[in-house]
């Protein structure tokens, strides 16, 4: 069975696009693959922590998340 993980483009992450500047992909993980510090500022992704469900591939609104698979 292929590996999945969710990558973030950085070049397409621009959270001025997100409610109020907070990454709505980052409030739904519950596994907190992926956090902001601050609103506003770019949320970091911790890949080793991934499960490839991609969930939060739907609430990006750049659609900076893009699942891998391997």
């Amino acid at each position: 069975m292929p590996k999945r993980m969710v990558v973030l483009n950085y070049q397409k992450c621009d959270p001025q696009f997100c409610q109020d500047g907070v990454c709505q992909a980052a409030l739904l993980c519950k596994r907190k693959v992926l956090s902001q510090i601050a609103p506003h500022e770019t949320p970091e992704l911790n890949s080793e922590m991934c499960l490839g469900c991609a969930v939060c591939t739907t609430a990006c609104a750049g659609q900076a998340l893009e699942v891998l698979q391997w």
